[in-house]
């Protein structure tokens, strides 16, 4: 089991301490720092801590560095030392802070960095216990912060955003980008690119990327909206929303609803203990779900889903569907192709299947309407009711009684019913023709229909309705069969 942890209580103490630390009121020493550094290649690097960090670019060859450092107590201040150097290799940029000494808990001290560098330098930047404010780089970068809010925005090229105990926040970005976060939010909105985005505890929202997202996260809710390409996502104790992606979903959740809307491409998609909601796949759905109710609506290919203890509710599927259950109702209704359900200690009802049905149930009732082609069902211990079916019909129950009626006319469509300690009930069009075999035990046999018999008794009955032809098979055991005219 994940312990519960106090997010929110954690943030507010170490921003509390970087406050007391970096950001007192009684800061009596203040001292300017400026220095321009010539830029030859290689990589910027700057190692920062205990204040805020704004990057910058230009179009020239320097790197500037502007910082202020303030200070409660002034022997403190001036120790606080900024190293910049120049070389072959890049530039390098480090605060350094001498060991400190609390005083009865006033002593403050930061350090505030400005540093402006060539557009063409990549730029590893480091920061701790403050936040981070990166615009306009356009060089592959790496960006790591620690107890304090991380900035990117009008970037180019491919960028590493890292942070820890604060927010991440990137947008209008042109190129790929990774964030990595823990214990902190994580907000990416229009890259025109691809991201790919990893956080714990704490919430996730990506909008408006030109290209595919990979998002994975654990003990936190994540939104996401307009991806250009496919979804990749895996998410742990938190709702998920996602919707309008462009090309195929792969979606896996666990203790959080799930809500999937208007995916160009297929979906798989995974969920557990909690409600999963799809709408609008245009391609193919593979649902697999656990201890979920789950509701799928308007599927352009085919259907395959699954979930235990709890109902499922499927509609407008236009390819085929195959639906598996435990412990709940299942409903489809609006199948474009067949359908196939395997369900326990649940009902099922269907409503408007064009292709053939097979129904395999048990404990609980079936209720079917408006099949166009075949159906065979299979249940026990409740009820079966057919209603207008359009090929043949096969029921074989178990202690429940079993109805059907609407068979079309014309072209007869055979019959086979079977059931135990309850009653089967036919109801036939005026017209119809079969070669009729009817069978009963500790029950009676009546017909609205004058047969031709050819053996008859109480409880058996083979003749013909008509002119014969198609098979009717009716066989109970210690209940009544009625044939009726509709």
């Amino acid at each position: 089991m994940v312990p519960t942890v106090n997010l929110r209580g954690i943030l507010a103490v170490l921003l509390l301490l970087a406050a007391s630390v970096a950001h007192g009121q009684e800061e009596r020493y203040e001292q300017k720092f400026s220095r321009d550094l010539q830029y030859r290649g290689g990589n910027v690097t700057i190692d920062h801590r205990m204040g805020s960090l704004h990057l910058r670019v230009h179009e020239g060859s320097t790197v500037s560095v502007r910082a202020t450092i303030r200070s409660s107590d002034e022997d403190l201040g001036r120790q606080i030392r900024i190293h910049a150097t120049e070389g072959a290799g890049g530039v390098a940029i480090r605060t350094e802070i001498p060991e400190v000494k609390m005083r009865n808990g006033r002593l403050s001290y930061s350090v505030d960095m400005h540093v402006t560098l060539p557009a063409n330098a990549p730029l590893q930047a480091k920061n701790r216990f403050g936040s981070m404010d990166a615009r306009g780089l356009r060089t592959a970068s790496t960006l790591e912060n620690k107890q304090g809010p991380l900035s990117f925005r009008d970037g180019r090229g491919s960028h590493v955003l890292e942070n820890s105990f604060g927010p991440i926040s990137a947008s209008n970005h042109t190129g790929n980008l990774a964030v990595r976060n823990s214990n902190g939010p994580i907000d990416v909105n229009t890259i025109q690119g691809s991201v790919d985005v990893t956080n714990r505890f704490g919430p996730v929202s990506v909008t408006d990327v030109e290209q595919g997202a990979s998002i994975n996260n654990a003990n936190g809710p994540i939104d996401v909206m307009d991806i250009g390409g496919s979804l990749k996502l895996v998410n742990a104790f938190g709702p998920v929303e996602v919707s309008t992606i462009r090309g195929s979903a792969d979606i896996t959740n666990a203790n959080g609803r799930l809500e999937v809307d208007n995916v160009s491409g297929s979906a798989t998609v995974k969920n557990s203990f909690a409600d999963t909601d799809v709408n609008g796949v245009r391609g193919a759905l593979i649902l697999a779900a656990n201890n979920s109710p789950v509701t799928v609506h308007d599927i352009g290919g085919n259907a395959s889903i699954s979930s235990s203890f709890a109902p499922i509710r499927v509609n407008a599927i236009h390819g085929s569907a195959t639906i598996k259950g435990s412990n709940g109702d299942i409903t489809a209704n609006g199948i474009g192709s067949a359908l196939t359900v395997d369900n326990r200690f649940g009902g099922v009802r269907a409503d408007h299947v064009r292709g053939n049905v097979n129904i395999d149930n048990a404990n609980g009732a079936v209720h079917l309407t408006n099949m166009s082609k075949d159906v065979r069902v299979r249940t026990s211990f409740a009820s079966a009711f057919v209603d207008n079916v359009g090929g043949n019909v096969t029921i074989e129950n178990a202690n429940g009684a079993i109805s059907v009626r609407g068979l079309p006319p014309g072209p007869c469509k055979a019959v086979s019913l079977r059931t135990s300690y309850s009653s089967i009930k036919l109801a036939l069009p005026a017209s119809a023709s079969y070669a009729v075999t009817a069978r009963t035990s500790f029950g009676r046999i009546n017909t609205a229909f004058p047969i031709t018999t050819t053996s008859a008794s109480e409880e058996n009955l083979t003749g013909t309705i008509g002119r014969g032809g198609c098979k009717l098979d009716l066989n109970n055991a210690n209940g009544n069969i009625t044939i009726e005219r509709e």
